[in-house]
């Protein structure tokens, strides 16, 4: 006869089983905890005229949902519906933290032609209190020249901008042949006026460190020379081709 073999049953162990089903199940309520925790702290950040409780409305988050849940994408594209928002990065962390970094758009200028306010991302909205000091647009400009415009307008300090009253379309013209198109008249609110074309636009920037040279003067300034070194002042009442002492003078770095 065959010898018959034992089977050795193997006894389980029932410590290691519980461990194991321990270990699952932290793991599982590790996850849970994870996907379900509500946001704990929003951070918002680039922001000048947007309130945080505006962002907040717009992203439908003023009951700080699941972060985990909350697409970054779709929050983005929620926020992006603001009139002044230009872009948007959003950021979370597994402690909960939701960063919103937001590019503001400028805005640039009140355009009476359209009864609306230009921003630096181009957008015409309604006008409000929220863009109060702003200048005034005050003739119609061409499409082609008024989007060159924007352009270059959009670089200048929002400071500078604050200054401005009046912004005039107003090409240099002479016997019926146009020399400049390009040009525009700004009227300051110290009442100096500028004049000053596409090309030399960021030559705005340095309007208070030009009007530092003339002392209590006022006048005109024309930045419209295509000779970037060129910066001519011209007093008010007097002749610009007239010598210093009549009141027309050129500023420090100018050609002679």
């Amino acid at each position: 006869m065959a010898e018959l073999k034992r089977v050795k049953k193997r006894k389980l162990n029932l410590k290691a089983v519980i461990i194991l089903l321990l270990i699952i199940y932290l793991i599982v309520m590790l996850l849970y905890t994870i996907f379900t925790m509500p946001i704990k702290n929003i951070y918002i950040t680039g922001t000048t005229l947007l309130t945080d409780n505006e962002i907040i409305e717009a992203a439908e988050i003023k009951d700080y949902p699941a972060i985990f849940k909350t697409s970054k994408k779709k929050l983005a594209e929620k926020i992006s519906k603001l009139e002044l928002v230009e872009s948007v990065e959003i950021d979370k962390t597994l402690t909960g933290k939701l960063t919103i970094n937001i590019k503001e758009a400028i805005p640039l200028f009140y355009n009476r032609n359209t009864n609306k306010v230009v921003l630096s991302s181009k957008k015409e909205v309604e006008s409000s209190s929220k863009y109060l000091g702003i200048p005034t647009l005050i003739n119609y400009v061409p499409t082609d020249i008024l989007d060159a415009f924007l352009e270059a307008f959009s670089e200048i300090d929002s400071d500078i901008i604050k200054m401005i009253n009046e912004i005039e379309y107003d090409p240099d013209i002479s016997d019926d042949i146009v020399i400049d198109e390009y040009r525009f008249l700004l009227r300051m609110n110290d009442t100096n006026h500028v004049y000053v074309n596409i090309i030399n636009m960021e030559r705005l920037n340095d309007y208070e460190e030009i009007f530092a040279t003339v002392g209590n003067l006022h006048g005109t300034v024309y930045l419209d020379s295509y000779n970037a070194d060129n910066i001519i002042f011209e007093a008010f009442g007097a002749n610009v081709d007239e010598e210093t002492d009549s009141g027309g003078e050129e500023t420090d770095g100018a050609e002679d």
